[in-house]
């Protein structure tokens, strides 16, 4: 049996998280998503681009992100905050999606449901916090 130490671990961390832009999606959609999930997918639902100042928020992990190893590898907590631009038009979503960009192809890390129709109206703020889609089809 091979022994993997932290070190190679935190190693093989970094190559995975750091090597990509991170994009945060909001979805409103019907559909139960699952392992198939692909990127057509999510565009086909996503919120359209300017409605109540919607847009997909990016993020990047650095180095710093990556915490010792200890039974997982836990990153910095990342928060993608969607804001209202006060129009008349809602942002209406059921899931929110986490896309990993690496050189321009761009792949579904996970989709979360959010439980129920989420809206926001008259400036009102979404924090989704990424931790929780890393992962999650």
């Amino acid at each position: 049996m091979a022994v993997i130490s932290a070190e190679e671990l935190e190693d093989q961390a970094e190559l995975s998280y750091i090597r990509g832009t991170y994009e945060v999606a909001l979805l409103d959609s019907e559909e139960t998503f699952d392992q198939t999930v692909v990127i057509g997918d999510i565009v086909a639902d996503e919120v359209v681009a300017g409605t109540g100042g919607y847009a997909r928020l990016t993020f990047t992990y650095d180095a710093a992100d990556i915490a010792a190893y200890s039974n997982g590898q836990p990153l910095s907590q990342k928060i993608a905050n969607f804001v209202h631009d006060g129009s008349s038009e809602d942002i209406v979503f059921t899931h929110v999606a986490l896309i990993r960009n690496v050189g321009g192809t761009r792949t579904v890390v996970g989709v979360e449901s959010v439980g129920s129709t989420a809206v926001l109206s008259n400036g009102e703020t979404a924090a989704v916090n990424i931790n929780l889609l890393h992962g999650r089809p």
